[in-house]
């Protein structure tokens, strides 16, 4: 039965990142992209370094980091980083495995979405590889365009873009 925050299944609750959700968060990414991408780690550290970072690239203006908690810590997690006056891209994306499948990303995505829509963005970007294949049908469903294709190392990258105006 769902309830809570955004169709969330009950007991889960979208919240703004704080700082003692630091080790919880960098467990989420790595689940994540380890989960997905098992070559992640022959990717260039530096790719990983907005979230040392966190604090400073997104809880400024014009960003956001958002975190899925239960009962017994965190699910899931996104973030909003700004691009330009006009652009919002979506980040860390992350929902334990034990939670897809049950709406939380899509709830995240739609927290982002209006957050951009606040913000005065016109669009909101992201990229995702080419393992990803649930969250690419997940952002096409909810109107994001493909752009285009990159190479990151070993990863195909596609690029997404959702026109807000």
């Amino acid at each position: 039965m769902m309830a809570g925050d955004r169709g969330l299944p009950k007991g889960l609750r979208i919240r703004r990142y704080e700082a003692a959700d630091h080790d919880q968060v960098w467990a989420l990414h790595w689940e994540g992209v380890l989960g997905t991408t098992r070559d992640y780690p022959k990717v260039d550290p530096k790719y990983d370094a907005d979230l040392t970072r966190l604090e400073e690239v997104y809880l400024g203006e014009g960003a956001n980091f958002w975190v899925v908690e239960a009962s017994d810590g965190l699910v899931a997690m996104a973030a909003v980083s700004r691009v330009d006056a006009v652009t919002g891209r979506l980040r860390r994306m992350r929902v334990t495995e034990s939670w897809r499948r049950n709406g939380v990303a899509k709830a995240l995505l739609d927290e982002a979405i209006d957050f951009c829509r606040a913000e005065g963005y016109r669009r909101l970007i992201l990229d995702t590889t080419e393992h990803q294949t649930a969250a690419q049908r997940m952002y096409e469903n909810a109107g994001f365009a493909k752009l285009g294709q990159r190479s990151l190392g070993p990863f195909t990258i596609y690029d997404y873009v959702l026109e807000l105006a």
